[in-house]
């Protein structure tokens, strides 16, 4: 039996953890979606001893209340941008977005390139999957580096989330699955932003 709320992203990425370990054998790749993603998927790699790296991400999303998504920018040199079809295109947020991305980049990567998931299996981690619009970025960019297998797995996730990642990815693997996922708060007793910092930190951890 789950708890209510996870007492923090540490403790459910070891419950997530062990939902995986059946993984390990296939010599995974665990990508943790910055920054809260992070701790989660720091707390997975290290169970199944894998490798830990981030899948860089950016999604331009409509200001109607629906958080419809209009586009998703992702890492590479230079980023992908792929704008979804019969969406209106707000040049001006997608530039928005594109310039993050570049931030999150030089912040998360340097000069340093991001770990190839070719011909290996690969584990997107986040701490929610809410609609899964960044999720599903991060499947293609892998798709795209020549990932054979592709998971992805959060403590919780909402019903909408689910459907959309499912037919993605080859496997999506939930702790818990709500209707909505709502405030974190109701997942997480400590549910406070996690610091690109703090993120940074469990990648260097990692590499230890």
């Amino acid at each position: 039996m789950l708890p209510s709320a996870f007492s923090d992203r540490s403790a459910a990425g070891r419950l997530l953890a062990l939902e995986l370990e059946a993984l390990a054998d296939r010599r995974p790749i665990v990508f943790g979606l910055p920054r809260c993603g992070v701790p989660v998927a720091f707390e997975v790699a290290q169970h199944l001893g894998a490798p830990l790296d981030v899948a860089l991400v950016r999604t331009v999303r409509a200001n109607d209340g629906h958080d419809e998504l209009l586009a998703t920018v992702m890492e590479g040199n230079p980023p992908t941008i792929r704008i979804e079809p019969h969406k209106p295109v707000d040049r001006e947020a997608i530039a928005d977005a594109v310039d993050e991305l570049e931030k999150r980049l030089q912040l998360y990567r340097g000069h340093s390139r991001p770990m190839s998931p070719a011909g290996r299996t690969a584990i997107v981690v986040d701490q929610a999957i809410t609609l899964g619009h960044a999720a599903a970025g991060a499947i293609e960019l892998l798709r795209q580096a020549g990932a054979r297998s592709i998971v992805v797995a959060a403590p919780v996730a909402s019903e909408p989330g689910m459907a959309k990642l499912s037919p993605l990815a080859d496997r999506v693997v939930a702790l818990r699955r709500v209707p909505e996922v709502g405030p974190l708060e109701r997942h997480y007793g400590d549910w406070r932003q996690i610091t690109h910092n703090e993120a940074l930190a469990c990648l260097e951890k990692a590499r230890e």
